[in-house]
């Protein structure tokens, strides 16, 4: 428990982190944030019900005279940073009272999260915002967006015929968790920006089992999956996330989903950002989107909280010197060392780079160069250090893959 007061505002504002059987203190701002609202008692009990599985969150609250003003939550989740797996503060419900907003009480909290994040071992952070420029000033840089594919199973056809080695399963979620497991835990190690929710989170997307699951196998062994729902007959084939191991995987389940030609009019799924549906087939027809609004739906964003605990971080070999200004979580004189191809983090001296936060942040995932660095505007960087910085942090396409 924490108190503190809001620039600008002689009130004081107490900061606490709420326990499970607190959940109906926060429902009404949250529900304000994101539902449509004033809500029926029946969404009342739904949206209770859907809090409770995230009850083992990191919650905090700003009150004023017990009265719930704001409140952040923090998910301990974990993700693949250059193919070096660490702890992650997946942030989330960031709500405010609408006659409390602008007055600094979810800055505040989110400085209680971030440092609590780091205090307790996770040297990365990844959200989804409602204003980049917000979480800019907070460190954050963005990530690339998912692919929204729609085509209509017809533009499939080609797929039908083809002799492909494997197979596919349709089955209820729950009933094909353990495979839709290991696919997860595959791709937390082996790509790029993918993230994980903790084991209470899977448990409620088992448990709620509100989609299909189409998975693909090859040699016994499941190489792709995709969840999904229907919406009637002559509707909609709406997919969650393509999430598969290579061509022959993906090929098998979009051969799966043109098979509803005659039952669904069209199929919307989201893809990698790296995925070029284009190239799918010589005959492919659809639209791919990239869909940026304010306040949604935007892009992942992500920050370092830890530098030093990033040591070891897969990288290209190269030695820069830089400060990192103005930031109360990795601010200061650094030197990075890619000996050897892995990452070394040593406290240095005043250096010619200086970088923001989020300019860091940019560079270890992989989003931005040393020139957009300062096209940008985020950090002065001399162009005899553009090579050696892009050698350390070659451009990277990072994926979180999870929307929280």
């Amino acid at each position: 428990m924490a108190a503190a007061r809001c620039a600008g505002w002689d009130v004081a504002m107490e900061i606490r982190q709420i326990s499970a059987d607190e959940v109906g203190r926060i429902l009404p701002i949250r529900a304000y944030a994101f539902e449509a609202t004033p809500l029926t008692p029946e969404r009342t009990e739904e949206a209770l019900r859907f809090m409770s599985f995230r009850m083992q969150n990191i919650t905090l609250t700003a009150e004023e005279d017990g009265e719930v003003l704001a409140s952040v939550a923090g998910i301990p989740m974990r993700q693949n940073v250059r193919g070096a797996v660490h702890p992650m503060l997946g942030v989330a419900g960031v709500v405010s009272n609408p006659i409390a907003r602008r007055r600094g009480h979810v800055r505040t909290l989110m400085h209680e999260l971030l440092r609590r994040g780091r205090d307790e071992g996770s040297p990365v952070s990844t959200l989804y915002p409602f204003r980049g420029t917000f979480y800019g000033r907070l460190g954050y840089v963005g990530l690339p967006a998912d692919r929204i594919v729609t085509l209509r199973p017809t533009d499939l056809a080609s797929l039908l015929p083809l002799d492909l080695p494997g197979e596919v399963r349709v089955r209820r979620v729950a009933d094909a968790w353990d495979d839709l497991e290991t696919l997860l835990d595959r791709g937390i190690v082996t790509r790029h920006g993918f993230a994980e929710f903790p084991p209470y989170r899977r448990a409620q997307i088992r448990d709620e089992n509100l989609y299909w699951l189409v998975t693909a196998h090859i040699d016994g062994q499941v190489v792709g999956a995709l969840p999904y729902r229907i919406t009637d007959y002559g509707g909609e084939l709406i997919g969650d996330t393509l999430l598969c191991d290579g061509p022959i995987a993906r090929a098998l389940l979009l051969r799966f989903l043109a098979t509803h030609a005659d039952q669904v009019e069209t199929v919307t799924l989201r893809v990698d950002p790296a995925e070029r549906p284009e190239l799918w087939s010589n005959d492919f027809a659809g639209t791919i989107t990239s869909t940026v609004k304010v306040p949604h739906p935007a892009p992942p964003m992500a920050r370092v909280l830890d530098l030093p605990a990033l040591a070891g971080l897969p990288t290209g070999e190269a030695r820069v010197a830089l400060t990192v200004v103005d930031d109360p979580y990795i601010g200061g004189d650094w030197t990075l060392d890619g000996a050897g191809g892995a990452l070394s983090v040593t406290a240095g001296s005043p250096s010619d780079v200086r970088l923001t936060a989020a300019a860091l942040s940019g560079l270890v995932y992989g989003v931005l160069g040393p020139q957009e660095i300062v096209a940008r505007g985020l950090g002065v960087v001399p162009a005899s250090t553009w090579d050696s910085l892009s050698t350390l942090f070659p451009r990277a396409d990072a994926w979180v893959f999870l929307n929280f």
